[in-house]
């Protein structure tokens, strides 16, 4: 079975939406850190001073009144960096420097009340206390009511205002401001979209060691987004990200790998280490590729256990597409034994998540009674709104549907034409072909309702592939059935029947027409030569029309003999015509 990781859709960048999604993950994941990995510092210029000073010595300053003292202090509390975490201490250390009006202890002050750590949340409070230590030239603290105003905690959500600030702070050289901004421009949120201006943050926010800008320069430079497209540079920043644990920038190089972007040539098993590091980080995406390669054995050994455990992780994490997948291997029993109704059930999670795929099955189980009662309408419901939504092989359960419920009412013992007829209809206005051309059949026939020769010509031309109905329309033309009657028409049909299928009617029907120059001028020897193969073929008017062609001397003299052999045929076969007419010649008297 052909690898099902290679024959994925060609890698696309994030979406704007998921950058965001993604930036809302790492901005909420800890309102402020201490590192340069994240880009944060609260107390300056000074902050390599202030984390070389030893507890004791803090402790001293601290309760001597040094207000940046205390604000360390509380951060340390805070974090439990060298003293046990104590957030009770941390507000007590955090809210004497911030009554001195001390900039960084309202900051510390304002994040534990933002997350509620150590009393109420209050993030109005912390708002006012992130806006008290900006307006003090704080500028990690502008980063922070940037935040605020970004997703409207505390304050109403203006994301201008959140650029603006972000844009101050980065000017102020805050790390995290820079890499929001470039988030900001590269989505086009709070400010027009502006990948050139994205790229230039992103590198800024890079040089300060922010690994989520390493994995965006990957994407940028991957798609050609604000830079040139390079995906060999735009590896290297994955690598960069993915070896400083970033779990998204694993991903990444996992496809990179899958693909062969950017590296020599495709290696599964290099894209599936990846995968899995971004696995164990509970990345949902990466889970799925990875219970891929244990279910069609690419790049490992084929296990269809592991593979429903991945499947089941990755589920669990949130991906929509993996209800899908377990949907598939329980209805298979891939894995496991084969469980119809647990299958239904998983379809059904990602057909209500709005994933058109899941639509798609759990209408087709509605349909059929896979695991769940039949519900037509449901059913129906659901494999067009599937359609609808980019999954067009849906609409093809429910033409085969119609068409095979169309079926059992013709030909059932008691054979139900009307009922039949209305299934065809809907498989036919579905795109069924088959359909049409029973639809078209009926209505040419009257079977099931009343004959409308109009309506059906309009079917035989929805089915027209297929060669039945060519040759139908080439009747319909030629005898004028619900249309004025068109030699030229009908011989285009005949002739397109003919080249599809070597059917001795629509060959005696040519031949026919181009004997008399029906539709085209007359051409005696095609004719003689079609109705030949069609009577060869046992094709009775054929036969009759040949000998009578013979008869005539048609294309030069008579040749009785011929002419009698192929009357003789109709007339064995029981062409009326040709029995009468050799009834005459044994009659003695004249022939006519």
């Amino acid at each position: 079975m052909t690898a099902i990781v290679l024959a994925s859709p060609p890698l696309v960048p994030l979406r704007p939406a998921a950058v965001l999604g993604m930036f809302r993950d790492v901005l909420e994941s800890s309102l402020i850190e201490r590192g340069v990995a994240h880009g944060l510092e609260l107390l300056g210029p000074s902050i390599d001073f202030w984390h070389d000073v030893g507890l004791a010595e803090l402790k001293r300053m601290a309760e001597g009144g040094n207000t940046l003292a205390q604000a360390e202090l509380a951060w340390r509390f805070a974090m439990g960096d060298g003293v046990v975490r104590s957030y009770v201490e941390a507000q007590r250390w955090a809210t004497r420097s911030a009554e001195a009006a001390c900039g960084a202890g309202e900051a510390v002050l304002g994040w534990l009340l933002y997350h509620g750590h150590g009393m109420p949340q209050d993030r109005a409070e912390a708002a006012r206390l992130f806006r008290a230590a900006a307006d003090k030239g704080q500028p990690r603290a502008i980063d922070l009511l940037a935040r605020c105003h970004f997703f409207g905690r505390g304050v109403a959500e203006d994301k201008a205002a959140a650029v603006r600030l972000w844009r101050e702070a980065a000017g102020l050289d805050v790390a995290t401001a820079m890499f929001s901004l470039a988030l900001c421009l590269y989505a086009g949120d709070g400010v027009a979209m502006d990948r050139a201006e994205s790229v230039r943050w992103f590198r800024a926010a890079a040089d300060k060691q922010v690994v989520g800008a390493w994995f965006m320069l990957g994407q940028c430079s991957m798609f050609g987004l604000g830079v040139t497209a390079d995906p060999a540079a735009a590896l290297a920043w994955y690598r960069q990200a993915a070896d400083a644990g970033n779990r998204d920038a694993q991903f990444e190089l996992g496809e990179a790998y899958a693909g062969g972007r950017g590296c020599a040539a495709a290696d599964l098993s290099e894209a599936l280490r990846w995968w899995r590091a971004a696995a164990r980080q509970e990345h949902g995406r990466a889970c799925l590729k990875v219970a891929h390669c244990h279910r069609w054995g690419d790049g490992v050994a084929e296990n269809k256990s592991l593979a429903l455990s991945w499947y089941r992780r990755a589920a669990d994490l949130g991906e929509v597409q993996a209800h899908v997948w377990l949907g598939e291997c329980l209805e298979q029993g891939e894995g496991c034994a084969a469980d119809a109704a647990a299958a239904a059930g998983h379809y059904r999670i990602a057909a209500e998540a709005g994933d058109p795929q899941g639509k798609a099955e759990y209408g087709r189980c509605l349909l059929k009674g896979l695991g769940v009662p039949i519900d037509v309408a449901r059913a129906e419901a659901l494999l067009r709104a599937a359609a609808e939504g980019g999954w067009t092989s849906a609409l093809g359960e429910l033409e085969r549907y119609w068409f095979a419920a169309g079926e059992r009412a013709m030909h059932a013992a008691d054979p139900n034409p009307a009922r039949a007829m209305a299934a065809y209809r809907k498989a036919a206005e579905l795109g069924h072909r088959r359909a049409a051309l029973m639809l078209a059949e009926c209505l040419r026939h009257g079977v099931g309702g009343q004959a409308d020769l109009p309506q059906a010509l309009l079917w035989y031309r929805k089915a027209a592939a297929l060669f039945d109905a060519k040759v139908a329309l080439g009747d319909m033309y030629f005898y004028g059935w619900g249309v004025a009657r068109n030699s030229r028409e009908a011989l285009r049909w005949y002739e397109q029947a003919v080249a599809q299928q070597e059917d001795a009617y629509a060959m005696y029907s040519l031949g026919f027409c181009m004997l008399h120059g029906q539709g085209a001028a007359r051409d005696i020897d095609a004719g003689v030569t079609w109705l030949e193969r069609a009577a060869l073929l046992g094709e009775v008017a054929a036969q009759y029309e040949l000998g009578s062609a013979y008869l005539r001397g048609v294309g030069g003299d008579g040749d009785g003999q011929r002419a009698l052999e192929w009357l003789a045929s109709a007339a064995t076969l029981g062409h009326q015509q040709a029995q009468a007419f050799l009834e005459r010649i044994e009659t003695p008297g004249p022939l006519n």
